[in-house]
């Protein structure tokens, strides 16, 4: 007997094998059976409930170890957008960015830092520790899964701030112990954000020193790199040294090749760095998201010495006259220096998307370079003055990829799908929020084929789980939790773009979390059957 017999479907089970006709059997939260179809394979089967999905497709809940929700999970409605995707499993604390760990005394300078990313963290939830943090997220109603890195930027800040130069021998003791707490607490791994403050200050042996609590620990590295255009290739080199040196797997976040100059050859020769490592013994893999542009936090087009000190040190730099004309003369130069995104795509190509302040909220969405002619000014005159008028609290979209680097990484025998989702409150997000994944299934599958039905499930499922090491996630098999996605492939749809952006996927009829129904006929079910996925356990 089983709670649930999804039959009738047309199983793609997430190992990447072809699908086949068959029903799955759900009993206690778990896949307990999966059915071929032939005559009277369902003779005798009973369940308490039995949902007849004619010929759709049955696939693993789909998994995002991309996100950027550490404050979203907060907030009410949390999960909707996710489900309607095929989500049921996420994964926060990316890009060294992770909310934790906030001591009480710096805990408005980082979550300052970290609003045009996460947006605004409520204020009763206990960040000192990623214990702490954690039993907060486990005491809301969960509909999905979620999961959690430590980022190592933050690990910084809460140790030393953002001040430049090197941590005194104090402030990496107090580093390493958080890692070491974060680690033994669960986490699914360690990211860093190494172009972002204040992770730059890093030399890479000063990484491998920072990093020592996991080494040799089978923890998963995971990198947002120093540079992803001028100097992509040597960025990825660094990582590698790191990686090899603490003997820890490593993963490559949104490998991309930023600016036009770059493209093409740029992600070739970055793919055979990472064949390269792999061949020569390290666990290399990379993860890609759908689009041509990323989103982040405005500041990150400015250069490293204009970060220092955080939102503080920004604000005084910018509204300096000396300061400002030094720093345009410097976006207006190429350089390996530091990603000079200026440089490499242009104010047409740089979108402002969050803004807070009344007067400016009309400007939403329009590149720095249309604002500046609104405003009758300079472009770069207009980003410094609308930093500090948002008090650098500004999110961005910017247009930086190649779709052919897109479609080869997508390729890449060890790469997965993500999203890299941005959370701020209020403006006009980036469409992968809402869109990621059924843009894979209509856009890469139904219409570019760039990925076969099974190949493209198999890297929204049982390939992210295999990197988070999540044993019972990912794959339609007996023993697996039962997390499943039922789909009509010809009616999925994503109309989310960068102008209307918060449109939810369509043609997902039935999600199930843990067994549980969280979207049935396409309709969001009131379900709390989600769980916080820790390392070394599926959940706790």
């Amino acid at each position: 007997m089983f709670d649930l017999l999804i039959k009738n479907g047309v199983i793609v089970d997430g190992s990447g094998r072809q699908a086949f006709p068959g029903s799955v059997g759900i009993l206690g939260g778990k896949i307990t059976a999966v059915i071929p179809e032939k005559e009277d394979s369902l003779k005798g089967v009973r369940a308490e409930r039995v949902i007849d999905v004619k010929g759709k497709y049955v696939t693993p809940g789909f998994i995002d170890i991309h996100r950027h929700a550490d404050a979203a999970v907060f907030r009410e409605g949390f999960g909707e957008l996710e489900l309607r995707q095929g989500l049921t499993t996420i994964v926060n604390g990316n890009c060294g960015l992770s909310v934790v760990p906030c001591p009480k005394e710096r805990r408005q300078e980082i979550l300052g830092f970290l609003a045009p990313i996460v947006g605004n963290m409520p204020a009763g939830v206990p960040l000192h520790s990623f214990r702490s943090y954690i039993n907060a997220v486990k005491e809301q109603k969960l509909p999905l899964n979620v999961g959690m890195l430590i980022g190592n930027g933050t690990v910084r800040a809460a140790a030393a701030g953002y001040r430049s130069g090197s941590l005194t021998d104090g402030e990496m003791r107090q580093a390493h112990r958080y890692l070491e707490a974060a680690l033994s607490d669960g986490a699914l791994g360690v990211s860093l954000g190494i172009v972002y403050a204040p992770e730059y200050n890093y030399s890479t042996e000063e990484f491998k020193k920072v990093l020592e609590p996991m080494r040799n620990s089978g923890v998963q590295l995971f990198t947002h790199i120093r540079g992803e255009g001028d100097n992509f290739h040597a960025s990825l080199r660094e990582v590698v040294e790191i990686a090899r040196y603490l003997e820890v797997p490593l993963h490559l976040s949104h490998l991309k090749c930023v600016g036009q100059r770059n493209w093409g050859h740029g992600i070739a020769k970055a793919l055979d760095i990472l064949d390269e490592a792999r061949e020569s013994g390290l666990a290399v893999s990379c993860d890609v998201y759908p689009y041509t542009a990323g989103s982040t936090q405005l500041i990150q087009i400015l250069p490293p010495a204009y970060l220092e000190g955080g939102v503080p040190g920004i604000l005084k730099r910018l509204t300096d006259p000396a300061m400002r004309e030094k720093l345009t003369d410097i976006l207006q130069k190429p350089g390996v220096d530091f990603e000079n995104l200026v440089n490499l795509v242009g104010w047409e190509n740089i979108r402002m998307t969050t803004l807070n302040r009344e007067h400016n909220r009309e400007y939403s969405g329009k590149s720095v370079a249309e604002i500046a002619r609104l405003k009758g000014m300079d472009p770069y005159a207009c980003a410094y003055n609308m930093l500090v008028e948002e008090n650098c609290e500004i999110s961005m979209v910017d247009f930086i990829a190649s779709e052919d680097d897109v479609r080869k990484v997508m390729r890449y025998p060890y790469s997965n799908i993500i999203s890299d989702s941005v959370y701020p409150v209020g403006g006009i997000p980036h469409p992968r929020l809402y869109g990621t994944f059924p843009r894979v299934l209509e856009k890469y599958v139904k219409e570019e084929k760039v990925l076969d039905l099974e190949t493209a499930v198999k890297k929204m499922t049982s390939v992210p789980a295999a990197v988070c090491k999540l044993t019972t996630k990912g794959l339609i098999r007996e023993g697996m939790d039962a997390d499943l996605v039922v789909f009509d492939l010809e009616r999925i749809h994503t109309g989310a773009d960068y102008d209307q952006p918060k449109k939810p996927g369509e043609g997902f009829s039935y999600v199930f979390v843990n067994g549980e129904p969280a979207v049935v006929r396409d309709q969001i079910q009131k379900q709390s059957s989600g769980r916080v996925l820790l390392n070394g356990e599926s959940a706790r």
